[in-house]
């Protein structure tokens, strides 16, 4: 099955948050949006229920700040790493392991 896009309204701070991150990193904006998206799938699952709640108002980026200083704490590095370990296939022998990558900070 063909990998088809589809055409969102964004706003416009998210695409040039986008679009610069994008650039630092050899990114397209919707590469950097997909990239993000990605990792909000996985880390949705490991935030507690009250940062979850706490983002009720989608768009309001001092929750969003919270979530992300909450993600980066010791014990929210450790709940997303398990709910990685967990929830993770690998891909193929080229994709490095999720404990090389903690072993490679």
């Amino acid at each position: 099955m063909l990998n088809m896009s589809k055409s969102i309204r964004l706003s416009e701070a998210l695409f040039e948050e986008a679009k610069q991150t994008g650039m630092a990193l050899h990114r397209s904006p919707p590469q950097q949006i997909e990239h993000w998206a990605q990792i909000g799938r996985v880390l949705e699952v490991a935030l507690s229920y009250p940062a979850q709640k706490n983002v009720g108002v989608w768009g309001n980026k001092s929750d969003i700040d919270g979530l992300i200083s909450e993600v980066a704490s010791k014990p929210g590095r450790q709940r997303t790493l398990a709910v990685i370990r967990k929830n993770s296939k690998p891909r193929s022998s080229k994709n490095r392991s999720v404990s090389s990558l903690k072993a490679a900070r």
